[in-house]
């Protein structure tokens, strides 16, 4: 079971590197709109939805593969289920949020961002720690959802996906 759940868990976060680049690639060409009126709002709600759910497995395959060394330890799995249940509350709030047209329910995605965040960066912290991976690979987790927010807020929307992709891919 763990081995297949490793392999899964590095095909799907290829996969989702590819969806975040090409819904960054997506919302640079036609931005979305908060409320879903075109194709390409469609679209890109849809890429955006795959890119996540398959993050989500990533990040499983990523936790199983390092349950294996005993310096990942609690904080790792902790870590692990933080970024998953974080990217889980984002997804469902922003995209209730957007079918339903209505006001952003940001208190939920601001909890979800804050539980991504932590996560993350216990995850990338034990996944150095764990020396399953190269280092660098728990440098992208710790600094990729801080990167992209900030990129997405100073630079141009659709940033932040693109920057998801490199950390996924």
């Amino acid at each position: 079971m763990s081995s297949n759940m490793i392999r899964w868990g590095g095909w799907a976060g290829v996969a989702a590197g590819v969806m975040f680049g090409l819904s960054g690639i997506l919302s640079l060409i036609a931005p979305p709109q908060r409320i879903l009126s075109s194709f390409s709002d469609y679209l890109i709600e849809v890429v955006i939805v795959v890119a996540f759910a398959l993050a989500m497995v990533a990040i499983a395959g990523l936790h199983a593969l390092q349950t294996q060394s005993r310096r990942y330890g609690w904080l790792g799995a902790v870590g692990a289920l933080l970024a998953f249940v974080g990217y889980a509350i984002v997804l469902v709030s922003v995209h209730i949020t957007t079918l339903a047209g209505g006001e952003p329910i940001l208190t939920v995605r601001l909890v979800g961002g804050l539980a991504v965040l932590i996560g993350s960066i216990l995850l990338g912290a034990m996944t150095i720690r764990a020396r399953i991976l190269p280092w660098w690979c728990g440098v992208l987790l710790i600094v990729g959802f801080p990167l992209g927010d900030i990129l997405e807020m100073v630079v141009f929307v659709g940033s932040e996906n693109i920057v998801f992709a490199i950390v996924g891919g």
